[in-house]
């Protein structure tokens, strides 16, 4: 299945939840298609930065900019290209977001982990897929209905797919808490 075909069966997946027509491409010129064809790399990247997903997230050492802040910290640093939100900064000091940088006194390079711009859908973890859907199903709805009850009904969809997705995710990693707690068990 191609990326594109992917994004097919991810949209249809969102019509189907509507009521509306399914599509055969993105590009179809149809109410549907152009709808998810407008939207469906926004509400991707949306999807994305809701939740720290384990399929998405990236670890670089990011160079320090040529130009500091004019005051308070030292050092800037910019984002990574298609880094959708920064997650952690390897740094016991203080850092903040400002823009498209980060900003501290760290010594270059700086440490981060971020959510990445994850565009091939054959990588997306499979509850992703569908709390995406209903990301997707939630910023159609009024569109493709301009039905009340259904915008409501898409947007509760999504909140519940994303809530089980992000639960799961969840469980796929140990916290350092939870590493100190078994140890000290043994």
């Amino acid at each position: 299945m191609t990326d594109s075909s992917t994004f097919v069966s991810i949209s249809n997946r969102a019509l189907t939840w509507l009521g509306a027509e399914p599509i055969t491409d993105l590009t179809d010129n149809t109410k549907e298609g152009r709808a998810c064809n407008r939207i469906y790399q926004q509400s991707r990247d949306q999807a994305l930065r809701d939740h720290p997903w384990n399929f998405a997230l990236k670890r670089v050492a990011v160079a320090a900019d040529t130009t500091a802040p004019i005051w308070k910290y030292a050092n800037a640093y910019s984002w990574p290209s298609g880094c959708l939100r920064i997650i952690e900064v390897d740094t016991l000091e203080e850092w903040v977001v400002e823009g498209r940088k980060i900003l501290t006194d760290q010594a270059a390079p700086l440490n981060i982990l971020y959510i990445d711009t994850v565009e091939d859908p054959t990588l997306f973890d499979a509850m992703f897929v569908e709390a995406y859907a209903a990301r997707i199903a939630a910023d159609l709805a009024f569109d493709l209905t301009a039905n009340g009850t259904v915008v409501a009904n898409a947007q509760q969809l999504y909140t519940t797919r994303l809530a089980a997705a992000r639960l799961v995710d969840a469980q796929e990693a140990l916290s350092a808490d939870e590493t100190d707690w078994l140890e000290a068990r043994n």
